[in-house]
């Protein structure tokens, strides 16, 4: 379980965490004293692509998966332990090792933020770890955003009140939008979310999770073509609700962790071309009829 149910905002939480400690050592390489200091351990910290990339040991940063996240598991290390990060000064408090937790846990949302994008073509591993670039993941969004104009200012205002959810573009310059619950979870109902319709050619990621809404609220949802992800987490969605959701085409990510959605209610789901991640933790899905539909789809990761 989380420390709470806050979503973590990587640009006012855990990107002031790396300026203070971690970006110094892990940054592009720069003159100091009239020599060349390049990032330790080839890691650079200071932009997405690169932190996504990795160091000269492989990828640091597993979303969804503290545990096997190096990011996070180094900074756990005993004080005495040359690996150890970071190596200088005291270490990471309780609080500050709980927020990456959190952050690697909820997903790793940079939100907004991409820092450092220079020499990205070059981000190319020829070794064991991921023999091809970063481009995908760098890129995918631009793709998609192609073609889809802004929300009009007012527009987005509007549904901004209506739906009493957080909503921004996920990067600069884009069209794409993201919607969450951040406070106040219980005040977001099927009501506010169907404020998100004229939305719909734009909204690619939707965070509802621990919110009121049901499985009516799915009907709203279910118009939301464009997303990419959602997270359902905790809310009381149930099999009659999920079961709408075969509309979403382009759905990569799904959570319905902690709920009460069955096996019965994904089968539909579970053969939606797009679909790479199914978080079912501690919900009524986890059984062996599960498990015999997802053998079908064996790209699909089934998180429990």
């Amino acid at each position: 379980m989380w420390a709470n149910n806050t979503t973590v905002n990587f640009e006012k939480e855990v990107f002031p965490l790396f300026e203070e400690r971690c970006i110094e050592c892990h940054q592009a390489p720069q003159e100091k004293n009239g020599r060349l200091i390049k990032p330790k351990a080839g890691l650079r910290m200071d932009g997405v692509p690169h932190l996504m990339f990795g160091s000269d040991d492989g990828p640091v940063l597993v979303p969804n998966y503290p545990s096997k996240s190096a990011l996070y598991n180094r900074v756990n290390l005993p004080s005495d332990d040359d690996d150890r990060m970071p190596p200088k000064g005291d270490p990471l408090t309780f609080d500050q090792k709980d927020l990456l937790r959190r952050w690697i846990g909820q997903g790793a949302d940079f939100g907004s933020w991409q820092g450092a994008t220079d020499e990205i073509d070059k981000l190319v591993r020829e070794d064991a770890f991921a023999p091809e670039k970063v481009p995908e993941f760098v890129t995918f969004y631009l793709n998609l955003g192609k073609g889809i104009k802004p929300v009009n200012p007012d527009v987005l205002e509007r549904v901004r009140k209506q739906s009493g959810l957080h909503i921004r573009t996920i990067g600069q310059g884009s069209s794409l939008l993201e919607a969450r619950a951040v406070t106040q979870f219980e005040k977001v109902t099927d009501e506010k979310v169907a404020a998100l319709l004229p939305l719909a050619s734009n909204l690619v990621h939707l965070d509802l999770r621990n919110s009121a809404i049901t499985s009516s609220g799915c009907t709203t949802i279910s118009k939301l073509t464009s997303l990419v992800h959602l997270n359902l987490r905790g809310s009381g969605v149930e099999d009659s609700g999920i079961q709408q959701l075969t509309t979403l085409k382009n759905l990569q990510n799904l959570n319905v962790g902690q709920t009460q959605i069955t096996p019965q209610g994904l089968v539909g789901l579970i053969k939606l071309p797009a679909l790479v991640r199914l978080n079912i933790w501690e919900s009524k899905a986890i059984t062996p009829e599960l498990v015999r539909l997802a053998k079908g789809r064996p790209n699909l990761e089934v998180i429990k």
